[in-house]
């Protein structure tokens, strides 16, 4: 089943929360610097990573499939005042752009692709030896607050599965499916960085069942069971402090285009 995150927009828009600022430290010590730097954002969501990359000074573009989600993206730049993000309604695997660009994002969205498709797509706008970025984050499955989410999900019939394609095997190699890192070089992107960062999460009590309203797990069920689990959440975490520090983790891989020979693209 196609997972709509539309469905969730409001949610998603107000609980999905950023990356820590210590990941474009990091890519800045790796001489990735986004002040005028021109970035295609595929899988673009309601705009989190796009503004990122805006306030670091980049010229952005957002590729997004969700009307609702790139009117939630659009409701809070302009709340923001943000006025030079671009958002276009597209699959990232048939998105079509006027030229070329040297860096492409995916941020919490490489999963949901038809990989090869969007490899082959993005080929033909990025330019030769520009940069591909994947990012994923996760919340780390041993905190107590993790455990206690759990439970209140299986109690109530939710199935817990890898998100997308990193259902399709066990096997990671920095928090990614060793798979891609196939794909990737099969197509001429080559890995130049990899990494992971644990980091910790804050949310109160609401925005934490807020965010799991808006994850894949929970998107696809009845609006009325979903309202009714996060209640039970709620309820579950009566007792903790206000402030929840729940532990994450995001994985990046920086891959570069290096094309063999002139027929490639």
């Amino acid at each position: 089943m196609r997972t709509d995150f539309g469905k969730v927009a409001s949610d998603y828009a107000k609980y999905r929360d950023s990356l820590p600022a210590i990941l474009f430290e990091q890519l800045a010590n790796k001489g990735f610097r986004f002040k005028d730097q021109d970035v295609i954002d595929l899988g673009s969501g309601s705009g989190i990573f796009s503004r990122d990359l805006n306030k670091h000074g980049a010229r952005v573009i957002g590729i997004e499939p969700s009307d609702e989600l790139i009117k939630e993206a659009v409701r809070i730049d302009q709340s923001l005042g943000i006025n030079n993000i671009s958002y276009v309604r597209a699959q990232a695997e048939d998105f079509t752009l006027s030229r070329t660009y040297p860096m492409f994002t995916a941020v919490r969205a490489w999963h949901w692709f038809q990989r090869i498709n969007v490899i082959k797509n993005i080929k033909r706008y990025l330019e030769p030896h520009g940069h591909l970025i994947v990012i994923n984050s996760i919340f780390k499955p041993d905190s107590d607050i993790a455990q206690k989410t759990f439970e209140v999900l299986i109690n109530n019939g939710i199935e817990l599965k890898p998100a997308g394609s990193n259902a399709e095997t066990k096997e990671r190699r920095n928090g990614f499916p060793v798979n891609w890192f196939d794909e990737w070089q099969n197509h001429s992107f080559h890995v130049v960085g990899e990494w992971q960062q644990d980091y910790e999460g804050k949310y109160s009590h609401e925005e934490w069942c807020g965010k799991m309203r808006s994850v894949s797990w929970l998107t696809n069920i009845d609006e009325s069971k979903r309202m009714k689990v996060t209640r039970e959440l709620l309820n579950k975490l009566c007792d903790d402090h206000e402030t929840l520090n729940v532990p994450h983790q995001f994985s990046i891989v920086i891959l570069k285009y290096a094309l063999q020979d002139k027929t490639e693209r």
